[in-house]
């Protein structure tokens, strides 16, 4: 017989197939054992050949058999890297065609605060042959990462229990994660304030303490920082040299100990406050409602409150989706800001279905005589929190009752479902 002849073709749990190429004479000695003079991979360009011959757990010089060369592409299989694996061997030289798998998403770190997330790869590369930064979730990959995970923490005397989750939004990955002990955030120490603002921000520093450690502890300060100085006109405050201390393990949990420093800057006063655009007051009633004038040391959330009065017309005429914004403009030398307050009216809403909870059939009765919002008029965001304050003379069935609203704006058809569920007790609405 001339040429090679396939002696069986295997595919293992359906996701890779084994082709095993042997001579004539080898087919008769298929048993035997023999020594490749090279062990060679091809189609798998993230990783070189010394690194796919470690994964698969084969060693040059010694003698293998078919059930080795399959053990060491089922090895290969396990990782989730591979969606076909084929080998052949002719008696000299043992080759493994490989087809990468779809799926592939990044491995995220979040809550080991021993090491910086370059570090953290580094180290677990080391550790686990094939792995550069990804993996394909529920695979062998995948525990061998939790895995090396779970020793570099034991090395920090830590005992530890590494799991990994799908990530939250809407970006693919897995996050490794210390499920157990609890990391959580140790002493709070800001530096850089003026004695004015001691006791909100030794309320934070308190609060922060003992939340779980996690990439976002930063902005979440830096947040929180800017809600206390922003009602006092302080805009440009800044969170600086923010960095994490030692990680200690101490009473079954580890702790991480922050530092940073407050930049607060300048305190500005209200220099112009301009409404433009199609809005629905005037000018004197947009002075008469503002929270905020000129001159005033600014107060961000005096900002907001204006900016819900501006609102409140474009609720009441059916743009639920009003877009408010307040633009500033800032003076860096006189300290001064100006807001120019713009409107995106949106789409016009109209009611839909109105349902009913929790009334009996009179007291059904009783409401909708005197509910003046019907199907397919312009929706007033305004008027169910205030209807039975308004038809209190005329809803003397539901004297002692409370109301709660839900509603259900369709953003395609522009049509709100309302449910307006009533409860005996509790504040009238």
């Amino acid at each position: 017989m001339v040429g090679a002849m396939r002696a069986r073709t295997r595919c293992f749990f359906a996701s890779f197939c084994l082709s095993f190429l042997l001579t004539p004479t080898l087919l008769a000695q298929k048993a035997q054992k023999f020594v490749p003079k090279a062990i060679t991979f091809s189609g798998y360009i993230a990783a070189s050949n010394a690194e796919l011959l470690k994964a698969s757990g084969l060693i040059p010089g010694v003698p293998l058999g078919q059930p080795d060369i399959q053990a060491a592409a089922q090895k290969l299989d396990n990782t989730g890297l591979f969606s076909d694996i084929r080998f052949t061997f002719n008696g000299v030289d043992l080759h493994y065609a490989l087809k990468p798998a779809q799926g592939v998403v990044p491995a995220i770190y979040e809550n080991f605060p021993w090491w910086t997330n370059q570090e953290l790869e580094a180290a677990v590369a080391a550790k686990v042959p094939l792995f550069h930064g990804e993996v394909v979730p529920e695979s062998g990959l995948q525990n061998e990462v939790a895995a090396a995970l779970t020793d570099l923490l034991q090395q920090k005397g830590v005992p530890a229990t590494v799991i990994a989750l799908p990530r939250k939004d809407t970006t693919a990955g897995v996050v490794f994660h210390i499920d157990s002990p609890p990391v959580e955030l140790g002493t709070v120490n800001l530096s850089g304030w003026s004695p004015d603002f001691s006791a909100p921000l030794t309320a934070i520093e308190k609060a922060v303490t003992g939340q779980n450690y996690g990439p976002g502890t930063e902005s979440v300060l830096e947040a929180a920082l800017k809600a206390v100085y922003g009602r006092k006109g302080y805009l440009d405050v800044a969170l600086q040299n923010f960095a994490y201390g030692e990680p200690q393990f101490l009473g079954g949990k580890v702790t991480v100990p922050v530092n940073a420093t407050i930049a607060e800057g300048a305190q500005y006063r209200m220099g112009a406050l301009n409404l433009s655009g199609d809005v629905l007051m005037t000018p004197d009633q947009f002075a008469k409602q503002a929270k905020i004038h000129p001159g005033d040391i600014v107060n961000e959330d005096l900002l907001r409150q204006t900016l819900a009065e501006v609102a409140m017309p474009y609720k009441a005429k059916g743009y639920l989706q009003a877009e408010i914004t307040a633009n500033p403009v800032f003076n860096r030398t006189s300290h001064t800001v100006d807001y120019s307050i713009t409107v995106i009216p949106g789409a016009v809403f109209h009611m839909g279905k109105l349902t009913l909870v929790n009334l009996a059939p009179d007291q059904q009765a009783l409401v909708m005589k005197n509910w003046a919002l019907h199907a397919g008029d312009v929706y007033d965001e305004t008027y169910p929190p205030t209807f039975l304050n308004r038809n209190k003379n005329s809803l003397h069935a539901l004297d002692g009752w409370s109301a709660s609203y839900k509603q259900y704006a369709n953003q395609d058809t522009h049509v709100v479902d309302l449910v307006i569920t009533f409860r005996p007790g509790g504040p009238v609405n």
